[in-house]
């Protein structure tokens, strides 16, 4: 051990990322990288300005994401998700940018403007999971939002993700209001 004292914190991670990406690189690079730049300062950027997240890093065809809460994660997530459906209205479906997105609440540990560990791992492999335009959060993010939004929540079990040395509770979100409020929250029904 180094006797380096490591900083750490409690965040809500969002990990995004372009299904697809080597396939529309491989077609049309310098388009690509142009709408995906678009993507990021008229869909992406604003969300986050609204929701309180910071960009951690860009990935090329991916970020990742800090929110000091899981229900503004949660809302950015929903948010940009649906604007990228309306920005992808009228593009032929082999030509859109569709995002997955992974969501976890964990400590994280900071270097920086950088974040490091399991909580960062465990939110990029629940990307991996989520379908595309979709949604996977783990269970300790389903259990801070749960509630908050018009949202629902489809119990994916406990999954074994890749070089993650336990099992980890995920849900499938489904939103059903075409509207993330921002304040106050909205239960579902019950």
């Amino acid at each position: 051990m180094s006797g380096e004292r490591v900083t750490r914190r409690l965040a809500a991670i969002l990990a995004a990322d372009v299904v697809g990406y080597s396939r529309l690189m491989g077609r049309d690079e310098a388009g690509t990288v142009a709408r995906l730049r678009r993507v990021r300062t008229e869909q992406l950027e604003p969300v986050l300005a609204r929701r309180g997240g910071r960009i951690v890093k860009l990935t090329g065809d991916g970020a990742l994401v800090e929110f000091g809460s899981a229900v503004e994660a949660l809302s950015a997530a929903i948010e940009f998700q649906q604007a990228m459906a309306e920005a992808n209205s009228g593009q032929p479906a082999d030509a859109a940018l569709v995002f997955r997105i992974g969501l976890h609440v964990g400590d994280v540990i900071v270097d920086g403007d950088d974040l490091y560990g399991d909580g960062v791992n465990v939110a990029a492999r629940l990307e991996a999971e989520a379908p595309p335009g979709g949604i996977v959060v783990s269970g300790t993010l389903h259990e801070a939002a749960a509630g908050r939004l018009p949202a629902a929540f489809v119990d994916l079990g406990r999954l074994a993700p890749k070089n993650i040395d336990r099992l980890v509770q995920a849900y499938r979100v489904d939103w059903t209001d075409s509207h993330v409020p921002s304040s106050p929250p909205m239960s579902l029904p019950g």
